[in-house]
């Protein structure tokens, strides 16, 4: 058997056939936030991720919309028992935020609340440290 150029690219990984990978999903980056909230999060701080963004049929979204579901609203959402509220948005990498994400950011920071717009874990981490919502000592790694 004869095999071509062509034919042995398909034996290749993309870094190999000099394509560059594909950033990581966006689903990558909520498990591992989620990970970090269902070990670390404060007893004071109750949070919950809104899953609004995957791919729905019309019927679904139409009933949803139906129900009150908007669109733009950030992906995790934290309520502390003071009364204070936080916000983040999780996008890959090079994604970009829709005009009703950032509709909804500028309300939400002009209300006075903890916002984030990241595509990156560690900027995450940080917020959730900051805000008080996961202790400052946890490491990347969620190791204390």
């Amino acid at each position: 058997m004869n095999w071509t150029e062509r034919d042995l690219d398909l034996f290749k990984s993309r870094r190999q056939r000099g394509k560059a990978p594909p950033s990581a999903k966006e689903f990558d980056l909520h498990v591992l936030i989620a990970d970090i909230l269902k070990r670390w999060c404060l007893p004071t701080w109750r949070y919950t991720h809104v899953a609004s963004g995957e791919h729905r049929t019309k019927a679904t979204a139409g009933r949803l919309a139906r129900m009150g579901v908007k669109p733009g609203w950030p992906d995790f959402q934290f309520f502390h028992l003071s009364g204070a509220c936080c916000f983040i948005e999780l996008k890959r990498y090079g994604g970009r935020i829709s005009e009703d994400q950032q509709d909804i950011a500028f309300h939400l920071i002009r209300a006075g609340h903890g916002y984030l717009l990241t595509d990156s874990f560690t900027d995450a981490l940080n917020a959730l440290r900051n805000w008080g919502i996961v202790p400052s000592t946890i490491n990347g790694s969620g190791a204390s």
